[in-house]
């Protein structure tokens, strides 16, 4: 009876093991092994290269770099906020740069959603290149999912205005949701094609990461090359990117994580922080065109927004956000737990914000540190 039973148990114990290593289960395999979701993923999730192409653009310290003052009472909430880096830079000269915790210069950190503005950009430098015809085109052209019933309505514009009307919940903290899968899951293209389709596309904006996994594979299958090596030929290499960087991939290391992960330093974040100041262009060259950068930085202003009764969208363009305040609609990209990159073109100005906050009550969808370290820039900027 007792060998019986051992029997059993091993059959049990293998089937289930077994079990984990296939969708729709393989995501939980990967939580066990990967853990809880951080900025520093890139040491545990399978990852792949994207290089800077070893020709380093150093910016330039500005003469009064470090010397100008934050008050104290906003550096007090920079301070004391898990600030990992702080970073200002003005008329591409670095005029304030700050490392908190052992973090340096050279430390690399996960973007989480910070990184869907460099998928939109991606999608641009499509467009310019005629590999996407219009942003009106089908989804379906691309990703063959999307062919079916009312998801062939969704057009590539609605993936980057977060209007999709999918049945992907950005809120579900199921094990066995969407939200989950799309982040532990062994192939990103099995999660899209569970998507559905819910209401109609174009009407309503709702957050959705899994629009902008849609987005990565209309990236690659436009290209047909992968977004690390896209990132690495449009942005790292002609941006001469002081350090090489990574991308999160899936479970099977077939696709990258569009949605969340790209890791770089705080000073090559800052390039893309160039690019949203000067729609597209770096020292005078046109890395993704202008017209494209107008728009996606620009509010979807024909959208409606259902949490806040249907009001017009004033916050968000195309994987941009714009935080209204003081007056300034500021372009940022904005990833979980505090990876941000704004870009103040009253003054010419780009900030690097990273580190690991707590995520607190939304105003108006931003969390409320937005607003400090904007007025801590603003304090210092000439």
């Amino acid at each position: 009876m007792f060998k019986k039973s051992v029997i059993g148990t091993s059959v049990v114990l293998v089937a289930f093991v077994g079990i984990l290593f296939i969708p729709p289960f393989d995501h939980i395999r990967n939580f066990i092994a990967w853990g809880k979701h951080s900025i520093f993923d890139f040491r545990t999730h399978p990852t792949r290269l994207i290089e800077n192409g070893n020709a380093p653009q150093m910016w330039p310290q500005d003469s009064l770099y470090n010397k100008i003052a934050i008050p104290d009472s906003l550096l007090a909430q920079i301070d004391s906020n898990n600030t990992h880096a702080f970073l200002v830079i003005q008329n591409g000269k670095l005029l304030y740069e700050k490392y908190y915790d052992g973090y340096t210069k050279d430390s690399i950190s996960g973007s989480f959603s910070a990184a869907k503005s460099i998928i939109s950009m991606l999608v641009g430098i499509g467009l310019g290149e005629g590999k996407i015809k219009s942003l009106d085109e089908p989804v379906g052209n691309y990703v063959a999912h999307f062919k079916e019933g009312n998801l062939a309505k969704i057009r590539i514009k609605d993936l980057l205005t977060m209007s999709s009307g999918t049945n992907y919940l950005e809120g579900d903290k199921s094990y066995t949701g969407l939200a989950a899968k799309l982040y532990y899951a062994d192939d990103e293209e099995y999660v899209v094609n569970l998507m559905e389709a819910k209401e109609p596309a174009g009407v309503n904006w709702e957050y959705r990461s899994g629009d902008t996994q849609v987005l990565g594979l209309v990236v690659e299958k436009a290209f047909g090359k992968s977004i690390s090596a896209l990132t690495s030929t449009y942005f790292m290499q002609p941006m001469g990117a002081e350090n090489d960087a990574k991308w999160l991939l899936d479970g099977d290391k077939k696709h990258e994580k569009a949605f969340c992960c790209f890791n770089g330093v705080a000073r090559d974040y800052a390039r893309f922080g160039e690019l949203m100041l000067s729609n597209g262009k770096w020292k005078g060259k046109q890395l993704v065109p202008e017209d494209y950068m107008k728009a996606a930085t620009s509010p979807a202003s024909y959208l409606k927004d259902p949490t806040e009764g249907g009001k017009s969208v004033d916050f968000y363009g195309y994987q941009f956000w714009l935080v209204n305040h003081r007056g300034m609609a500021v372009p940022s990209m904005n990833g979980l737990f505090g990876q941000y990159v704004y870009a103040i073109r009253e003054k010419n100005a780009i900030i690097v914000r990273l580190g690991e906050t707590k995520v607190v009550k939304y105003v108006h969808h931003y969390q409320p540190e937005n607003f400090t370290y904007i007025d801590a820039a603003m304090s210092i900027l000439k």
